[in-house]
């Protein structure tokens, strides 16, 4: 992974351009496929690319396992939603080094009810990531103020030449934007994504960062920018006059006070 210093806004833009335009242009042929480039933001620099699941202490979790723990809790979502889930519990074993969301979720209705858990607060294995750069540097930058540098993730998963490595090795899937999900996952342009590896004979979850880097060249390219802790805030305004705020990302009453105390009570 590479890891970049940025001093401004424009420099931020140029290396996500940049990023884009290496990648295409190394396409094998002009057909092959290079998938677009995902961005993150982290408010502090030193976090790893570390999904609810992992941050609520469940890592390389089964995955049958995890399955059925959506299949307790959907009665209860259901119950208070009045929404209905088409996520079937099915104990369906996984073969091969084929990731296996990719395959049933749109089946069954793994990814759609996964999706729906992690906008909500219930912990997933799913990574969020968005398709804007500008969405992505206000949650680098956003939330509680500290004296330490945040960070931006640049990730482009496919780079014309397929994915390959040996049968249960780490490997990430981009689950796609095309889902039914709560509004928030269209204001933010969101994407997903999902890293397996097969654990002692199992299928599991796992971290992302062992699946990136040993193929950068080939596929999951990942890239790091350290955004200083002094121009989070000039950033934050200048994205604020983009109608990049709180209340355009979240369009909650808290979000809409969060704008409102951004503009008027920070010192300018």
């Amino acid at each position: 992974m590479t890891t970049h210093a940025i001093a401004s806004l424009r420099e931020l833009e140029e290396l996500a351009s940049s990023l884009d335009a290496e990648c295409r242009s190394k396409k094998p042929h002009e057909y092959a496929y290079v998938s677009p480039v995902l961005f993150r933001g982290h408010s502090r620099a030193t976090w790893n690319l570390d999904t609810t699941l992992e941050r609520f202490g469940k890592k390389d979790l089964d995955i049958d396992e995890y399955v059925r723990y959506l299949s307790k809790v959907k009665p209860a979502v259901q119950a208070y939603t009045d929404r209905n889930f088409s996520f079937h519990w099915r104990n369906q074993k996984t073969t091969g080094h084929a990731f296996p969301l990719s395959q049933v979720a749109f089946i069954d209705g793994q990814y759609e009810f996964m999706v729906y858990l992690r906008h909500h607060g219930f912990p997933t294995p799913l990574l969020d990531w968005s398709r804007s750069l500008y969405v992505a540097i206000y949650f680098a930058c956003a939330g509680q103020e500290h004296d330490e540098d945040s960070a931006l993730y640049m990730y482009v998963e496919n780079l014309g030449h397929g994915k390959g490595g040996w049968v249960g090795a780490p490997e990430i899937a981009t689950l796609g934007q095309y889902v039914s999900a709560h509004k928030r996952h269209f204001m933010q342009q969101s994407e997903y994504t999902a890293c397996i590896a097969k654990i002692d004979d199992k299928w599991c979850f796992h971290r992302h960062e062992a699946a990136m880097g040993s193929a950068s060249d080939q596929h999951d390219r990942l890239e790091k920018v350290l955004i200083p802790a002094k121009l989070r805030r000039e950033l934050l305004r200048t994205l604020d006059r983009m109608n990049i705020n709180a209340f355009s990302l979240f369009s909650t009453e808290e979000a809409l006070m969060q704008t409102l105390a951004f503009r008027e009570l920070h010192e300018w």
